[in-house]
């Protein structure tokens, strides 16, 4: 959701012109290729080549040759790789979910949901570095919808912020760390549960005791097995992101949120007064 792959808005010409960009205000440059390239299409073809072959495959010379252009017909309207994987990061992000749910922790999650789902169907956007708090219409429309899942929590406005920015961070890293595991495994040709049942047998052999007692102890209750005592229905397949540690995005948001909650009622909830 954060501003990625570019520099932050610093006022400089160079910054000015990367909002322009992003917001797609700029002029079209009046000397050029033929009408048929725009940097929509630009950017929708780097877009399209990142879900193919990933971020490594995205260079200003593959983009021409997709469009059927020269590399320096890219450069009227770009003036850098990275100032296109800004551009692409945004586009790529999309629009967020409508979420329904009465509840506002409910429709917090949905948008959640809606995150890990992009960062599962384009993988690359979890390696573009982040260089900023958000600035682009798609990064600010996802940053609008948390922010509105928690105005019913009547949180101080940077309050809000500050927990959405929290979350946001910490469903990325997860999503980041899952999908990078689920994609050696299928590299690999490994199922979830063979690589869940290995790592859990790796844990018996070598946590002895001794050494890692916290683990071992885990571990012989097979809590690292690929179905361990206790979670069933509470394990958060449903988002698709469970990794051979159990690392559960659905579980972790449900305690933060614990956390939000009750902090947000003992804000709201008037002082008692005198004996308890």
């Amino acid at each position: 959701m954060a501003t990625s792959g570019g520099e932050w808005a610093d006022g400089s010409p160079e910054g000015e012109r990367r909002l322009e960009l992003l917001w797609r205000v700029a002029d079209r440059p009046r000397r050029g290729p033929r009408p048929g390239l725009s940097l929509d299409a630009i950017v929708a073809a780097a877009v399209g080549l990142a879900d193919a072959e990933g971020l490594g495959a995205v260079s200003m010379q593959r983009v021409a040759a997709e469009l059927g252009y020269t590399t320096m017909s890219l450069y009227r309207y770009v003036s850098s790789k990275e100032q296109l994987v800004e551009l692409m990061a945004d586009d790529a992000l999309g629009e967020p979910p409508a979420p329904e749910a009465a509840d506002w922790r409910a429709r917090l999650e949905e948008v959640s949901r809606g995150l890990v789902a992009v960062y599962r169907n384009r993988p690359w956007l979890l390696g573009v570095e982040i260089s900023g708090p958000p600035e682009g219409p798609n990064q600010l429309s996802w940053f609008e919808a948390y922010l509105e899942t928690l105005a019913e929590a009547e949180l101080p406005g940077y309050e809000r912020v500050a927990v959405v920015l929290f979350i946001d961070g910490a469903v990325r890293e997860i999503a980041r760390i899952a999908v990078q595991v689920e994609g050696a495994r299928r590299a690999g040709g490994v199922s979830d549960d063979a690589a869940g049942a290995v790592y859990a047998s790796v844990l018996r052999r070598f946590a002895v005791p001794e050494r890692y007692p916290n683990i071992a102890a885990l571990a012989a209750k097979g809590v690292f097995d690929p179905e361990p005592p206790g979670r069933g229905a509470t394990r958060g397949a449903d988002w698709g992101l469970v990794d051979a540690m159990g690392t559960d995005i659905a579980f972790g948001l449900h305690r933060l949120l614990d956390g939000v909650e009750a902090y947000a009622s003992g804000r709201t909830r008037p002082a008692t007064r005198g004996k308890a």
